[in-house]
């Protein structure tokens, strides 16, 4: 993100007023990685001489600024999050200025802040939402699929995101797996036992899915991919074993990994890195309990995620292996992309109890209390399968509210 930060005042205002007030604003926005700050208040159009900024911040120190505000927002031509305080008019001049750059058709924000730290508070989910909705233009996506070409799936991601994804066959993924030596699966069977009790496996299919793991990730990092996508159940019956243990460290290592090749998820577990600094969990909805709340469950839990984690058989077809754990928070948000790549549906919950409950589910399960949202409603709203949990922070639903103005995208927080 590259971000302009400049202010504006008028004249008839002494710098008295407010030159206390922007000093403090700059000390929050040199903080900020790619803004670059006019230190001087402006009374007039600047001359700027970048053009690649992706947003203004403009700070509105003074009443009798919205024609001025109009007019920096028609040079630069990108969106605009203006800052008003309480004193000076400031923010009359503010709400006066957001009217005027909307009919420009120019998207902008208006924040309200009378000193430094309720300016860290409120702008730091925008800036978070903001860098989020960039960067996921900017991503690289490495499929796993039987031909080696991107999917009609991946090509539609593509049109709709601006994204960018590659393909590579089975076979590939086979053969680099192959290349694994001795003394490379004996240091990943030490660093996956560190997370996940490997006891009572079978040592020959547990370095056939750490050879998996091995390829994967061997080739994301050296091809420079930055997210995965797998067509898994095909997968599974051309190599006799899973990916899930692999789907499930790569995103503990921070690398984006959604299964059964689903891109709507693969989104929702990009932006879980950067909201919380943790890994999504994608999950099947799952039916209800009889006391009435949601269950949820899949094979794929990255092991940070939880705690008392082990290898068990995979749920569908009974090969070797997949991730069971206790999820370790108790609160989440969760939620899905809308097909068309035009919204967001989010939830939020509290764990009841989790892990391998029942022998009739995938093998990590979670049961969620969604407050007033039944079980009924849930489903007769829900806009696909799987849902991707994210750990509550407090403000992550204002991250993802700056994240849904940057892509023009609808947001519904439904309970």
């Amino acid at each position: 993100m590259k971000a302009l930060v400049l202010s504006l005042a008028s004249r008839l205002h002494s710098k008295e007023y407010y030159s206390q007030l922007y000093e403090s604003f700059k000390r929050f926005f040199r903080s900020i990685e790619g803004t670059t700050i006019i230190e001087e208040p402006q009374y007039d159009v600047p001359e700027i001489l970048r053009d690649d900024y992706d947003l203004v911040f403009m700070v509105i120190l003074t009443g009798g600024t919205s024609r001025l505000a109009e007019r920096v927002a028609k040079k630069l031509n990108i969106p605009v999050v203006l800052i008003a305080h309480n004193k000076h008019n400031s923010l009359a001049s503010a709400l006066s200025a957001r009217e005027r750059i909307r009919k420009l058709g120019i998207k902008v924000l208006l924040v309200l802040a009378n000193d430094e730290y309720t300016l860290a508070t409120k702008l730091t989910p925008i800036i978070k939402g903001i860098r989020t909705a960039i960067a996921l233009s900017k991503l690289r996506v490495l499929e796993i699929n039987r031909e080696g070409v991107p999917s009609p799936r991946a090509k539609y991601f593509m049109d709709v995101t601006g994204t960018k994804v590659e393909a590579i066959s089975y076979k590939e993924v086979l053969e680099r797996a192959e290349k694994a030596s001795e003394e490379e699966l004996e240091n990943l069977r030490e660093a996956v036992g560190l997370n996940i009790d490997t006891s009572g496996v079978d040592p020959v299919y547990l370095d056939k899915t750490l050879r998996i793991y091995y390829a994967l990730r061997s080739i994301v990092l050296e091809k420079g991919y930055n997210a995965v996508s797998i067509d898994c159940f095909p997968f599974i019956v051309e190599y006799g074993v899973t990916p899930c243990l692999a789907v499930a460290l790569l995103n503990n290592d921070g690398i984006p990994t959604a299964c059964e090749d689903d891109y709507y998820s693969l989104i929702m577990l990009f932006i879980s890195l950067i909201f919380t600094g943790r890994p999504g969990w994608i999950a099947n909805p799952s039916g209800a309990t009889d006391e009435g709340y949601l269950r949820f469950a899949h094979c794929t839990i990255a092991p940070g995620l939880g705690k008392n984690c082990y290898l068990v058989l995979h749920f569908e077809t009974g090969k070797p292996y997949a991730v069971t754990c206790r999820l370790r928070n108790k609160r989440y948000v969760f939620g899905r992309i809308t097909t068309n790549y035009t919204g967001i549906v989010l939830y939020r919950g509290k764990k009841v109890r989790s892990g391998l409950l029942e022998p009739g589910y995938c093998r990590t399960q979670l049961i969620i209390d969604t407050g007033p949202l039944d079980v009924d409603k849930f489903i007769e709203g829900a806009v696909g399968n799987h849902h991707v949990f994210m750990e509550w922070t407090n403000d992550i639903l204002d991250a993802f509210k700056a994240l849904a103005w940057w892509l023009n995208w609808r947001l519904e927080i439904r309970n």
